[in-house]
């Protein structure tokens, strides 16, 4: 130890030496009893700064910016170049210029604050102080580049800077902040800039109130309602803090200072927004409570370097605190899906189960479920009523599967007890959508044509009611149960019918016209309509005859013609003929097994009087030997309708 201590005073010495100067108002004594080499280290570092302070000057040059934040523990090159020019601005340190930042430079940097008008002057060498020394300096202010002012992220441009005005943001106010939410945007500050220089912001105080104890069972905690506050600048987080910073030791009142680089541009507006956590399960007593936030004071810097704080005088915003259900607004919609390849699945067809390969899963209802709010939906279960025409749902259906997206989310059989009217329970589905639009299916497996309680004609039809679902497990994100409310819908598809042998109909196209205009019968004018509705027939699994008597109004008596239904009380006519050629017989046009025939239906129609006319199909009679219609195929015949034409009546 003896040695070392002879070595750091010999270097003293030297140094000392080495400067040629004669002191005569310098004593250096050494302690009469040994010293550790940090004290004459700390000595050495004193005697140096008095040399400094007597030349003017330092032996470290302090013209370069300062590019980092000390306090209280910091030490190195960078303490003792702010420590040297303390001292050379008069700010004591009474040991120096030691490399370390303890009690007597925070001591000096507190000084210098309150003599320089920056608060608070707690002694911290942070981005304020450090833009001030900076700028006096002359020299780069911050640590990234260039730009000259006072702005610690070195990217302000301009000189002089101010607000020219503020105002509340409108679309925030009386918000509903729920449990467990986070960052709901409860109030927001524009903040209009002048065109002089570019700002930053570096602080912001804020003052919370309550303003309603919901009939004076509320908490005045503030922490007993929210979790964190958090502050944004045009999207990007600039603060955040636990809510018991606001407490009734500082009235819930507190300048919260900003992270760097919360800048606002030169004639630019800003938009700085206060956003509010709330606990994760809160108090009942607390549900619909209120408390508002208030902007009073705002602080930045301009790119000279200067700190100035601008008063707020706008008005506080309202916020309440509420279940995640309520806030999150979730509600759940059901209706069918719409689209060509829904309407397929959707509407009346025909099912040929004469082939076993092709009864596994058929569908039978496309629907759509559509989330809205800001919270995920868990459906655990989901009832589905089946209805079913010349049998038993169990006796045309061995399985059914609810399918979500194409993919199986639950699959229920019947049980024998099931009957023409059954509902099945889609249980322990735990289906989590979230916001929008989710695409579901029923499908099911049929019994086929060998199955002796399957007829040709049965029929099947699957519906989802909003009673139904309004009694199905949903929950939110939270585990609340949906209120009733907040469900809506139904999903009812067409009945389908069940045939091991029979016809497909497909429409082609429908077509209106006036095709007569003159003299009748030498005494009136009148305009006649031809109307004409094409449509293709595919048989299947045998051959079928397509009726080919005269057109009729549908009556409602027996099926022995075409039926077809005319608006008003006119005189008409028809026929019905085919286009592909297919083979007459006596009573119908045959159509083969696994063919396919073309036929049009035209009716002409001499109206009563001066109306629109249209005609619409409601159904193909067809039989299985050449005898008249004795079936009619009136699946989804909605289709089947010629545009609406208008008939001039001259009596």
């Amino acid at each position: 130890m003896s040695i070392a201590n002879s070595n750091v005073i010999a270097k003293a010495a030297a140094v000392v030496a080495g400067l040629g100067l004669v002191f005569s108002s310098f004593a250096y004594a050494v302690p009469a009893q040994a010293a550790t080499t940090a004290e004459l280290e700390a000595q050495v570092a004193a005697l140096l700064a008095q040399i400094q302070a007597l030349q003017g000057g330092s032996s470290t040059s302090t013209g370069a910016a300062f590019t980092t934040d000390m306090t209280i523990g910091a030490s190195g090159a960078e303490v003792t170049r702010l420590q040297n020019w303390l001292i050379s601005k008069g700010h004591a340190i009474p040991a120096g210029a030691t490399g370390y930042f303890g009690a007597q430079t925070a001591a000096a940097v507190a000084a210098y604050q309150t003599a320089n008008g920056i608060t608070p002057a707690a002694g911290y060498f942070g981005p304020m102080t450090r833009a001030k020394v900076n700028a006096s300096l002359g020299g780069s202010t911050g640590g990234n580049g260039g730009s000259t002012g006072g702005n610690t992220s070195g990217d302000l441009e301009g000189g002089a800077g101010s607000i020219d005005s503020t105002d509340l943001i409108s679309g925030l106010n009386n918000e509903d902040v729920g449990e467990d939410e986070e960052d709901v945007e409860v109030a927001g500050l524009e903040i209009e800039v002048d065109d002089g220089s570019d700002i930053e912001l570096t602080a912001v105080r804020l003052v919370f109130t309550q303003t309603d104890t919901n009939s004076g069972g509320a908490s005045e905690d503030f922490e007993d309602v929210v979790s964190e506050v958090s502050l944004w600048l045009d999207g990007e987080e600039v603060a955040r803090l636990d809510g018991d910073e606001f407490n009734d030791d500082n009235d819930f009142t507190k300048t919260v200072s900003l992270d760097g680089g919360a800048i606002i541009r030169a004639g630019e507006t800003g938009e700085l927004v206060v956003g509010i956590s709330g606990v994760s399960n809160i108090d009942s007593s607390d549900v619909d409570s209120g408390w508002s936030v208030d902007f009073t004071q705002v602080r930045f810097e301009d790119a000279d370097g200067a700190t100035i704080s601008e008063t707020v005088t706008e008005d506080a915003r309202a916020f309440n605190f509420t279940t995640f259900a309520d806030a999150a607004d979730a509600a759940l919609e059901l209706s069918l899906t719409s689209g060509d390849d829904a309407d397929a699945i959707n509407d009346a067809r025909v099912i040929d189960i004469d082939d076993s390969d092709d009864t596994d899963n058929v569908e039978l209802l496309a629907f759509t479920i559509e989330v809205e709010g800001d919270s995920e939906i868990t459906i655990d279960e989901l009832p589905v009523t089946f209805v079913t025409v010349g049998a038993d749902a169990e006796e045309l259906m061995s399985e059914v599967r609810l399918m979500l997206d194409g993919e199986e989310v639950g699959s229920e059989s019947f049980s024998s007890s099931a009957t023409t009217t059954t509902q099945v329970v889609f249980d322990d589905l735990d289906v989590t959508l979230d916001e929008g639009e989710h695409e579901f299916t029923i499908e099911a497996d049929l019994m086929s044509d060998a199955d002796t309680n399957v007829d040709n004609g049965d029929t099947i039809q699957v519906t989802i009611a909003e009673a139904q679902l309004e009694a199905a497990d949903t929950e939110d994100e939270s585990g609340e149960e949906l209120a009733a409310g907040d469900i809506s819908g139904s999903a009812n598809g067409d009945a389908h019918g069940i045939f091991e042998a029979g016809i497909m109909v497909e429409f082609v196209s429908a077509d209106a016209d006036v095709t007569y205009t003159g003299d009748v019968a030498n005494t009136n004018d009148h305009d006649r309509g031809t109307f004409t509705i094409t449509f293709d027939v595919t048989a299947f699994d045998t051959d079928v005859y397509v009726d080919s008597s005269a057109i009729t109004v549908e009556d409602g008596n027996s099926l022995s013609e075409q039926d077809v239904d005319v608006t008003g009380s006119p005189t008409i006519s028809g026929v019905v003929d085919t286009t592909t050629g297919a083979t007459a017989g006596s009573n119908g046009f045959l159509v083969e097994e696994d063919e396919t025939e073309r036929f049009t239906v035209t009716v002409n129609v001499t109206p009563a009087a001066d109306g629109f006319y249209v005609v619409d199909l409601e159904g193909v009679l067809y039989a299985l030997t050449d005898v008249d219609g004795t079936l009619e195929y009136t699946f989804n015949m909605s289709d089947y309708k010629t545009p609406q034409i208008y008939l001039n009546y001259d009596a």
